[in-house]
């Protein structure tokens, strides 16, 4: 990585000490000792003694009332334990809770299984718990149970027609869950007296976030001490033991849930699933553990999908290419049911992206599919609409004969602007957005491409160059600007610092790792504003029985919010360990600093006292100042007052074959600020690793669904074309670091930002490529068969004439 403003890759010095610095500094991980070693401790990984093995058995229909569960002779198999059929779950548990609900939705009972009516392929219909998994996947061909097929409807736009077939007709009338608007000023008045209009319908793939370690749960009931442990494969422990406390009719304080080592989760690990309740149904019951891992055909049909929507986007401009309004109304696709963190609402809330304009409009509908529900996936909903409004730019550019360089620089949020509030009320807080994109075109020698026009190689390839320009939403206003919007979780974050008699900090957290290397830069985080060696920290994740009430790891928000809790229980730890050492040292308290494993005078350091005996002191009650009280320790809380927005831009080089449509990605350069880096190299990765699963999205991943069966046809690693190291493009990244003036230390969220441009800058790469042939991409993922049939002039395999009803949309509301 290549950092262009205040240099984080070597030490830094501290303005009031001298000391140096650990934010901004690359540190070995503290989790690469146990994972490199195969030491770390998935879900999988769990084996208590007398652990009983859990299958599903799943609806093989898109849509279909059960009319018939006969367990009797699965029952009879010798090692079945125990069986749970859908009248079992309605007894016994409530329907599962939504987190972040839909405005304006009405809720759809979705219990652990199916009841009467299954709503898409892959929904559990019955649970069996055996001696091992190869007896319960048996016993599931032993069970009887007789379905009628129900009409399904796969498309999203097709979905809200006035014949689809209505997913749940005893509490919607159509399959449009809600509609919600936001926007300002008067777009259609501007659209009216503008110059030249651009507008386009865009589709997005559906996708699946594809962790390494796919989803599990161990469930182990303990009736005397009436105590529930389930050790999950989870972003948000403790949203689970919420959850599974209104599920199971339990007091939270009957529950400890643990998400030790997480094997990626990338938004699609949050909340509770069916399987979770299941697993801990079975476990009260038997009073024996019982264990689920989910299997990759499981996981295609059974965990949540994301990404597939529809924009239909317009931009307004004068003559002079500036933009006077801008519109997106969109469908997204949530499926069958609303999963926990259902709909993507971010399409809306950067809507604009990082252009000024202050007439616009967006609008989504919600709407239900016989599909696989949909949930939270890294970006969501940033990529989609990016894709979206970055097409039209480069179309705006041509139609306008501009510079689609310029064009973009005349229209950004400057500088000056900020904090600015767009259309739907994001405020954007502070950043240089057209340095980013001068950056990223003097990088690709834009100008030099410009000057050297359209000619063929000599292989007769079209060379082109495309841009992508973005803000990304980081983190959560505050718990206000959530509950208007329905979730019911907070904005802040939790943690719990304690001192040990070894010399010693133990830093307690509710965030389970998961590959975003939370526990090596929180710690950087206390050794910074501690004082003490960064070795000297020990990070405790994802344990909800150690740690303080915490929201969890999603949305880019981790480190905004905990930097503020660790740097509040950090000062407060220390000045305690400041006064006991001056009461040591016969010196006054301020006189008295850290400085790695000693507490020692400013102005003569050889008056100094090993902080395992301070601790020592603390933690005994032994050799303390008369008014300290005994205990070391601190729990702090922090909630942000403001979302942070990350910004940047790609640029995309491609050799396109006029003739057949295959293309090759010769240079990517993407140019981001994440405000101040807290450690360089888990930024580069945060962001290559984000990058990844953008190229695989834009390029080659799509969940395709038959329309005449309803079956997902590809849900496979066979038939599912996931990106290896070997396909993607060599990147080129540049950071400018420009402080966020509403977080902590500055910092903004990184971990999404990979996914959002590499769509759009392809796409008009591509475009730009093959422009004197009139090629215009307006879907995704970008492949040689769809730049094939763009130019031979026909629509892409399987795109429908379908439109959305126009008219008398259930409103859910303003907000997203």
């Amino acid at each position: 990585m290549t950092i262009l403003e205040d240099p984080a890759t070597g030490a830094r010095a501290d303005e009031a000490g001298g000391r140096p610095r650990v934010i901004g500094t690359s540190p070995l991980r503290k989790e690469d000792d146990r994972l490199l070693r195969g030491d770390g401790r998935f879900t999988d990984d769990v084996e208590p003694a007398r652990v009983l093995y859990m299958a599903v058995a799943r609806c093989p229909y898109p849509h279909a009332r059960i009319t018939h569960v006969d367990a009797s002779a699965a029952a009879a198999l010798a090692g079945v334990e125990h069986i749970l059929t859908p009248a079992d779950v309605r007894r016994d548990t409530e329907a599962l809770t939504v987190l972040r609900p839909v405005p304006g939705a009405p809720t759809l009972p979705y219990y652990a299984l199916a009841q009467d009516v299954a709503t898409h392929e892959g929904q559990p219909v019955v649970s069996v718990v055996a001696s091992s998994r190869h007896v319960a996947e048996d016993a599931l061909e032993l069970l009887d149970i007789t379905y009628e097929p129900l009409p399904h409807v796969v498309d999203v736009l097709a979905a809200l027609e006035p014949d689809a077939p209505v997913l749940h007709p005893s509490v919607l009338d159509s399959n449009l869950l809600a509609a919600n608007s936001d926007g300002s000023g008067d777009p259609e008045a501007r659209f009216a007296e503008a110059d030249v209009v651009v507008e386009g319908r865009f589709r997005i793939n559906r996708v699946t976030a594809l962790p390494m370690e796919t989803r599990g749960v161990v469930a182990e009931w303990r009736p005397g001490a009436r105590e529930l442990t389930v050790h999950c494969s989870s972003q948000v422990p403790h949203l689970i033991r919420k959850q599974l406390a209104e599920t199971l009719r339990l007091d939270e304080s009957e529950i400890r849930a643990v998400a030790s080592d997480v094997g990626g989760g990338f938004g699609q690990k949050l909340g509770v699933f069916p399987e979770d309740v299941l697993a801990c149904l079975h476990a009260i019951a038997l009073r024996r553990p019982v264990k689920w891992s989910e299997d990759r055909a499981e996981h295609f049909r059974g965990s949540t999908h994301a990404r597939e929507s529809v924009h239909d986007y317009r931009i307004a401009a004068d003559s002079t290419g500036r933009i006077l309004a801008m519109t997106n109304v969109y469908a997204t696709d949530i499926g069958g049911w609303n999963s926990p963190f259902g709909s993507a609402q971010l399409s809306s809330v950067v809507f604009n992206g990082p252009y000024k304009v202050d007439d616009g409009y967006t609008e989504r509908r919600v709407t239900l599919t016989n599909k696989t529900p949909v949930g939270a996936y890294r970006g969501y909903g940033q990529p989609e609409v990016n894709f979206a409004y970055e097409r039209l730019m480069d179309r705006l550019a041509r139609r306008l004969d501009l510079d689609p360089v310029e064009l973009r620089a005349r229209n950004m949020v400057t500088a000056a602007d900020l904090p600015w509030k767009n259309p739907t009320g994001a405020v954007y807080d502070s950043g240089d957005y057209e340095r980013c994109l001068r950056m990223a075109a003097e990088a690709v020698d834009w100008a030099g491409h410009r000057a050297r026009g359209r000619t063929p190689r000599p292989d007769g390839r079209l060379v082109g160059i495309g841009f992508a320009s973005f803000v990304e939403r980081t983190g959560y206003a505050s718990a206000r600007f959530l509950a208007r919007r329905g979730s019911v979780f907070g904005a802040h974050e939790s943690v719990t610092l304690r001192a040990n008699r070894s010399g010693g900090i133990d830093a307690y957290t509710g965030v389970s790792t998961m590959g975003q290397s939370s526990e090596t830069a929180f710690a950087q985080v206390v050794a910074d504003v501690f004082g003490t060696g960064y070795e000297a920290v020990r990070v405790h994740a994802g344990d909800t029985a150690s740690s303080p009430l915490n929201t969890g790891a999603f949305a880019s928000r981790t480190m905004i919010a905990a930097a503020g809790a660790l740097r509040a229980a950090a000062e407060e730890l220390a000045a305690k360990t400041r006064r006991i050492a001056a009461w040591q040292l016969d010196a006054a308290a301020d006189d008295v600093e850290i400085a790695g494993s000693v507490a020692r005078v400013r102005a003569d350091s050889t008056r100094a006292v090993p902080l395992a005996r301070v601790y020592t002191a603390a933690i005994t009650g032994q050799g303390l100042p008369p008014e300290e009280e005994p205990g070391l320790e601190a729990t702090a809380h922090f909630e942000p007052s403001d979302a942070a927005y990350s910004f940047g831009t790609a640029a995309a080089q491609v050799a396109v074959d006029p003739e057949t449509g295959e293309f090759e990605i010769e240079r990517f350069v993407l140019v981001h600020d994440g405000g101040t880096v807290v450690n360089p190299t888990i930024v580069e990765g945060q962001v290559r690793g984000g990058l990844a699963q953008g190229f695989g999205a834009a390029l080659s991943e799509e969940l395709r669904y038959d329309a005449d069966t309803g079956q997902l046809v590809n849900g496979s690693m066979v038939d599912y074309f996931v990106p290896t190291a070997a396909d993607l493009p060599q990147v080129e990244l540049l950071h400018t670091e420009v402080p966020s003036p509403v977080t902590p230390f500055g910092v903004r969220g990184v971990g999404e930002v990979g996914t959002i441009p590499p769509g759009a800058a392809v796409a008009n790469a591509v475009c730009d490529a093959l422009a004197d042939h009139g090629v215009e991409l307006t879907a995704l993922p970008i492949t040689p068969e769809a730049i094939w049939s763009a130019l031979a002039g026909r629509p892409a395999d399987g795109e429908p004439e379908l439109t959305p009803t126009p008219a008398d949309l259930p409103d859910g509301g303003v907000e997203y």
